[in-house]
Parts: structure tokens; C-alpha cells; sequence
């Protein structure tokens, strides 16, 4: 199953080490929306599983 999300608007970082923790992109989904208050869904590191020049695949 394919679903596009948009446009990554944030990225959260462990300022200590340096490494990208999740990116945010906008969405309404309920599936992904994981502690925010808006309806940006944020997306773990974890569940990144490639990123190309114009695509990122997520695993869900």
C-alpha cells in the first residue's frame, strides 16, 4: 500500500549524539500521530527505511 504524505517539515535530533530521532510531516492520519497536538504526524528514525532524492520509505 502506497499513501504520500507531503513534504517533511521537521526533523527531532538527540542534540547529545547528533542523530535525526524522527522527521514530521503534515497529515491527519491517526495511524502515525504519535504525541503531538497538532495534526502533523511524526514518523521514528526506526521506521525509516530508505530515502531517495524525492521519496522517503517508511515502514508502518
Amino acid at each position: 500500500m502506497e499513501k504520500s504524505f507531503g513534504f517533511v517539515q521537521d526533523v527531532c535530533a538527540d542534540l547529545e549524539t547528533g542523530k535525526i530521532t524522527s522527521i514530521i510531516v503534515p497529515g491527519n492520519s491517526k495511524l502515525l500521530n504519535v504525541f503531538t497536538s497538532n495534526n502533523d504526524i511524526t514518523i521514528p528514525w526506526q521506521q525509516i527505511k530508505c530515502i531517495g532524492d524525492e521519496i522517503i520509505l517508511v515502514e508502518i
